[in-house]
């Protein structure tokens, strides 16, 4: 079964998608960038090897043209396979993670309401901030953190953290509110809206 905006691989009956979370383009920007620039760094060396050993025409710049090329190539692949496949769902009774963590392997992390305890919301720096892109770490109830520590970027391996997420104040805001009802007015939680992303007063 393949995950989509309406329905995902392990789904209970009747549970209910209340928002489908996927990273900002911005973050696969970032990595094809990254992968770009490991292919530009390769050609680079292959050529001041060639040059400074052979000359200007040299089997070296050829070698680096095609593993450079190869670099670009498979890692652009990656980077888009993995940006589809990662995938996060917030549902009435659950928060699930999927990450690729490989090509072909994804895995797979799920938060009950009743495990969670607290959420947090951050900005990787200023200029995501300016954009409404942020983090959002779940915290579990099973976190433990050395004394001390609790810094918003902290994240366990209990925890679910989701990265490059539009809107991450007001989303924060809205778990904050389905954790509250969860905990204090459970026979409420039915009615919870499905969350809008979009800025205040154009929802409707």
């Amino acid at each position: 079964m393949r995950n989509t905006e309406k329905s995902f691989y392990g789904q209970q009956d009747g549970e209910r998608i209340l928002y489908v979370i996927r990273s900002h383009k911005i973050a696969l920007i970032q990595n094809l960038i990254k992968v770009y620039f490991a292919a530009l760094a390769v050609l680079t060396v292959f050529a001041l090897i060639g040059y400074q050993t052979m000359g200007k025409t040299n089997p070296f710049t050829l070698a680096g043209f095609l593993l450079a090329a190869v670099i670009a190539f498979v890692g652009s692949l990656i980077a888009k396979i993995s940006d589809k496949r990662s995938i996060n769902y917030i549902t009435d009774r659950r928060i699930i993670r999927f990450e690729p963590t490989t090509i072909f392997a994804t895995n797979t992390r799920s938060l009950t309401w009743d495990e969670v305890v607290k959420v947090k919301t951050y900005p990787p720096n200023f200029l995501l901030k300016q954009l409404a892109i942020g983090n959002i770490v779940i915290h579990a109830r099973t976190t433990v953190r050395p004394i001390g520590e609790d810094k918003p970027d902290t994240v366990t391996v209990d925890d679910i953290e989701m990265k490059y997420v539009y809107f991450y104040r007001d989303l924060g805001n809205y778990l904050d509110k389905i954790l509250f009802t969860y905990k204090r007015k459970p026979k409420e939680i039915d009615l919870i809206k499905p969350f809008v992303a979009k800025l205040k007063g154009q929802r409707d």
